[in-house]
């Protein structure tokens, strides 16, 4: 019925023949999880399995036995009943597309027996497969570039919910207001994947109003402000240690980039590792205390400096002094306290009313981290404060004039081992486990795929870093022929994982970071070793990279190492 694959250290992929099959893959692991097992991501013909270690994934790959068929357990699965207006704009094309009329269209929508697959692109959105579906249409030749929150879509032999504005290329027979995604309820999402909907036609739709609870940076008041952000830099977000286990809402895990740096800057000041902190990119961030505080700056190396404010009242002090020598020692003590003084990373420090903390451009690395004693307060959003750049989940990135607060959690840390940061000019090695779709690709392929030299592309993120060649092997003449594949067939959308390496038809490779889709559609060559996630996250553009593959049954894993498993230590 199915094979096993590994998927980097703490996953395993299974390929299933259907999506039926995946289903009741997923329905079966559900109700009966294997040792270990933290997270199902079920896919178009794929369950990916998160385990805990990676000595429990390995014992699953070797281990793990299906019965030949396996019963769907119906009396278990919840019913959501979706109420629909079907007037879509493309109603009249899908009935043309069928062979139906619009009514018959309608009918056979809301006469299927849908159930929830898999999680897509965004919280909230869910791809519904029913096995008695009629409706079997193309998606529209030309996307569009906003489809409204609760338009109801068919693709293919899927039909799925937009749960907010956003481009898409589905065709729309309906729309309705039931809240797919809301993150003041628990848990945010309605639909859970295993789930049966049954879509029911109405004329209208009841309005349903919602009030978010979530505060940002900017609603701080002045007087509750420990910080005031004077510049945030090309990039200033909050980071926890994200939300991981969530993938089967569409939630990508997010949290630290570079996670040891994080919490090394928490480790100093004393909170508690995943405590709240700014994540800063490539410097340029200044910030000014409004009360004292105890700050740590971590990551990429950057030349800090704090600035003093001279007090009024010492000047009015030194005028006051009737002799001369007074006068020149307040002269002369003014004068030191004025002058600009240059941040010692890695060691905690103090940040007096009124001084401002200024960081300079990255000399090495690309993001730097600054922990504030007490941790910063942030409102969470599905458990965790920090910024998702895919799915704009948290707080939204920090801009000038914002006042941040703080948290007044404190609590003594461990040591938390680092690694050093590449200079500039050093070619960067990173650790890999080829799979899960390596046999995608010729023999050749996997040769150029570890001995070409990549270089970091201007157009990386926190959703993926993208290489393209800086060396070239012998043999290929084109990108495209460097990772040449034996299928060519497009595959089915799959779970995903941080450090997973997609492989675009261009050839060009997409590691993917903490903010990645929750399923993709390019098969992944391999993927990068926990470990070794962080000096990605710290590459700058035109840091030279090269990959080496490694054995995972050699390997001696901490599996808290890992973005996509770590336990959650929330303030």
């Amino acid at each position: 019925m199915s094979r096993i694959k590994r998927f980097s250290l703490t996953n395993a992929m299974i390929d299933c023949e259907s999506l039926s099959q995946a289903l009741s893959l997923h329905e079966h692991l559900t109700n009966h999880p294997e040792r270990g097992q933290v997270e199902l991501i079920p896919a178009a013909q794929t369950v990916l399995v998160r385990f805990d270690t990676a000595e429990n994934t390995s014992r699953f790959i070797t281990s793990f036995t299906l019965p030949e068929h396996v019963d769907a357990e119906d009396g278990q699965v919840e019913t959501r009943v979706i109420e629909t207006v079907y007037d879509g704009e493309d109603l009249a094309e899908v009935a043309a597309l069928a062979g139906l009329s619009e009514q018959g269209v309608i009918d056979a929508h809301t006469g299927a027996d849908w159930r929830v697959a898999f999680a897509g692109f965004a919280p909230g959105f869910f791809y519904l497969h029913a096995e008695d579906n009629v409706l079997n249409v193309p998606r529209r030749s030309s996307p569009r570039t906003a489809v409204p929150a609760g338009a109801v879509g068919l693709a293919g032999a899927l039909s799925g919910i937009y749960p907010r504005q956003s481009p898409g290329g589905w065709q729309l027979i309906g729309r309705t207001n039931a809240p797919l995604w809301d993150l003041s309820q628990a848990p945010p999402a309605l639909l859970e994947p295993g789930m049966k909907v049954q879509f029911k036609a109405v004329r209208e739709l009841i309005e349903v109003r919602t009030e978010s609870n979530t505060r940002t940076s900017s609603q701080v008041r002045a007087e509750d402000a420990i910080l005031r952000v004077d510049s945030p830099g090309i990039q200033t977000l909050i980071q926890d240690a994200g939300r991981p286990h969530l993938a089967h809402w569409g939630v990508s895990p997010s949290g630290f980039a570079d996670a040891p740096a994080a919490r090394e800057a928490n480790r100093l000041v004393g909170n508690e590792l995943n405590t709240p902190v700014l994540e800063n990119l490539g410097g340029g961030l200044r910030i000014t205390a409004g009360q004292d505080a105890v700050l740590a700056v971590t990551g990429a190396s950057v030349e800090g400096t704090i600035t003093p404010v001279v007090q009024a009242a010492q000047g009015a002090q030194s005028a006051q002094m009737s002799d001369a020598g007074s006068d020149e020692t307040a002269e002369n003590a003014n004068t030191a306290d004025s002058l600009p003084k240059q941040l010692r990373q890695y060691t905690p420090f103090a940040l007096k009313a009124g001084e401002t903390l200024t960081l300079g451009p990255a000399s090495s690395g690309l993001r730097a981290y600054v922990a504030l004693r007490g941790g910063f307060a942030a409102e969470a959003q599905a458990n965790s404060a920090s910024r998702d750049t895919l799915s704009s989940i948290g707080a939204q990135p920090l801009a000038s004039g914002d006042f941040l607060a703080g948290a007044n959690l404190h609590a003594s840390a461990v040591a938390v081992p680092s690694t050093p940061l590449p200079l500039p000019g050093d070619d960067m090695e990173l650790r890999v486990i080829l799979g899960p779709r390596d046999d995608w690709f010729t023999a050749q392929s996997l040769s150029n795929f570890v001995t070409a030299a990549w270089k970091v592309s201007n157009s990386s993120d926190r959703i993926g870093v993208r290489l393209v060649p800086d060396e070239m092997p012998a043999g290929p003449g084109h990108v495209d022929e460097l990772l040449e594949r034996t299928n060519t067939a497009e595959l089915p959308s799959e779970g995903m994982v941080t450090g997973a390496i997609q492989v675009p038809p261009n050839g060009e490779p997409v590691v993917f970071l903490t903010d990645h889709p929750v399923t993709g559609g390019y098969p992944v060559i391999a993927s990068v070793l926990p470990a070794d996630l962080r000096l990605l996250a710290q590459a700058p553009p035109e840091t030279r990279i090269r990959f080496t593959e490694v054995d995972p049954s050699t390997l001696d894993i901490n599996p808290s190492d890992s973005s996509d498993t770590q336990k959650e230590n929330h303030a």
